[in-house]
Order: structure tokens, then C-alpha cells, then sequence
């Protein structure tokens, strides 16, 4: 038999923070919709630093071409993280809301 402390208040099912303690949030989508926007700001932050990373090599690289050359694949892979950060966001943001039909409360910006 179920707990009564852990049902949802307004009949939708089990709230979560009720059972476990998890605060304000009810449900695991809104602990993923509250992570997802923190997780992409993150990867973006790094991409950008990885990036700067990579040119900083550059300009350190004084012609040398073995550097010249680590630095470019730095740079490339930073290259295509953003490709793939960007891929993911436009996954997330379009495609899976358009597949499951969802279309309020699920925005990774604003």
C-alpha cells in the first residue's frame, strides 16, 4: 500500500518531494528542466575557455610547427564542441518538444 505522505496533493500522482525531500520540485522533469539550462551554461563556459586556450597556444607558438599544430587541433576541437553543443540544443529545444507534443514549460532559454 502506498505511503499517503507521498501522494501528489492535487491528485497527479507521487510528488517526490514529499517521499525523498527533494524542496520545491515534485517531479524528475522539473529536476532535469532545472539542470539542463545550468548543464549547457556550463559546456558553453568551457567551450569558450577551451577556445581561448587554444589561441592563447597560437600566439605562444612563435612559428614552431609542432605547437602551430596542437594549438590548430585545440582550436578544431573546440570547433566542434560548439557544433555539437549547438546540435544538442536545437535537439532539445525543437525536435523533442515537436515529438512529444509539448508545448509549454519547456524552454532550455528564456
Amino acid at each position: 500500500m502506498k505511503d499517503l505522505n507521498c501522494l501528489d496533493p492535487e491528485g497527479r500522482g507521487i510528488s517526490i518531494s514529499n517521499c525523498f525531500g527533494f524542496g520545491k520540485f515534485t517531479s524528475l522533469g522539473e529536476v532535469i528542466s532545472e539542470i539542463v539550462p545550468i548543464m549547457f551554461s556550463v559546456a558553453g563556459a568551457a567551450m569558450v575557455l577551451y577556445f581561448l586556450f587554444g589561441a592563447f597556444k597560437y600566439l605562444q607558438s612563435r612559428g614552431n610547427k609542432e605547437e602551430v599544430a596542437a594549438a590548430q587541433n585545440i582550436i578544431i576541437h573546440a570547433v566542434i564542441g560548439f557544433i555539437i553543443l549547438m546540435f544538442a540544443f536545437l535537439v532539445l529545444q525543437f525536435l523533442l518538444s515537436s515529438l512529444f507534443n509539448i508545448k509549454e514549460g519547456f524552454k532550455i532559454i528564456g
